[in-house]
C-alpha cells in the first residue's frame, strides 16, 4: 500500500513538472508572433495581414494498452487520465497580438520606421541591440544639428517597443512574459533585418548582416 502511494506521488510529481515547464511560456508560438508584428512594421505590403491558422493538429489521447481499463494499476490509470492535459499543453497556442494598444503601437513604429528609422538602419547609424531595442551605432554618421533628433527617435522607438512586448505579455494574460517577449522578438528584430543592417551579438559588438 505505501508503495502504490509512493508511486502515485512520483507519477503525479513528474507530471505537475511537465505541465508547468510546457505551458510556462510558447516560445515557438511566441517567435511566429514576432514574426508576423516585424512583419507588419518593416514589410512594404505586410499592413492588415492576418496571422495564419495554426497547421498543428492536436493529437488524439493515446489509446494505450491500460487506457481506462479496471483491471490497470491505479497508478496506470491515474497517468493516463493526466495525458491529455500534458498533450494539450504541448501544443503550441496562437498568441493575441491584436488589440488597440498592439495595433496602436505597431502603427507609430510602422510609420517611424519608414519615415526615418529604415533610413538610418540603412546608413548603418542605428543598428539593433541584443535585447531587442534600437542603438545609435555611429553618431558620426550623421549632422551635428540632426544628432538630437536622431536620439529622439531612437528614445521613441524603444519606448514604444518596450510598451509592445508588455502589452503582448498583458493580452495574453500573462505580464510576467514581458521579458521572454522582448528575447522572441529580439533574435526576430535581427534574423529580419536586411543585408547590410547593423545588430548586435551576444557580448553587445557590432555586426554587420
Amino acid at each position: 500500500m505505501r508503495k502504490s502511494a509512493f508511486v502515485l506521488a512520483a507519477v503525479f510529481a513528474l507530471l505537475a513538472g511537465c505541465v508547468t515547464i510546457n505551458v510556462y511560456f510558447p516560445a515557438a508560438a511566441a517567435q511566429k508572433a514576432a514574426e508576423q508584428v516585424i512583419g507588419n512594421v518593416m514589410g512594404p505590403d505586410a499592413s492588415g495581414r492576418t496571422p495564419p491558422p495554426s497547421s498543428g493538429a492536436q493529437p488524439p489521447p493515446s489509446s494505450g494498452s491500460s487506457s481506462g481499463g479496471r483491471n490497470a494499476p491505479l497508478a496506470s490509470r491515474v497517468l493516463d487520465a493526466m495525458i491529455p492535459a500534458a498533450s494539450a499543453a504541448e501544443t503550441e497556442p496562437n498568441l493575441t497580438i491584436r488589440t488597440p494598444a498592439i495595433d496602436a503601437i505597431q502603427a507609430r513604429m510602422r510609420a517611424r520606421f519608414h519615415a526615418s528609422l529604415k533610413a538610418l538602419l540603412d546608413s548603418g547609424v542605428v543598428g539593433f541591440t541584443h535585447n531587442g531595442d534600437v542603438a545609435v551605432r555611429d553618431p558620426a554618421g550623421v549632422p551635428l544639428s540632426e544628432r538630437a533628433q536622431v536620439n529622439q527617435t531612437v528614445a521613441a522607438e524603444n519606448s514604444d517597443r518596450a510598451q509592445l512586448y508588455q502589452q503582448i505579455a498583458d493580452a495574453n494574460g500573462h505580464p510576467e512574459w514581458a521579458g521572454r517577449m522582448r528575447e522572441a522578438f529580439a533574435r526576430q528584430w535581427i534574423n529580419m533585418a536586411h543585408p547590410g543592417w547593423y545588430y548586435q551579438d551576444a557580448s553587445g559588438n557590432w555586426e554587420r548582416k
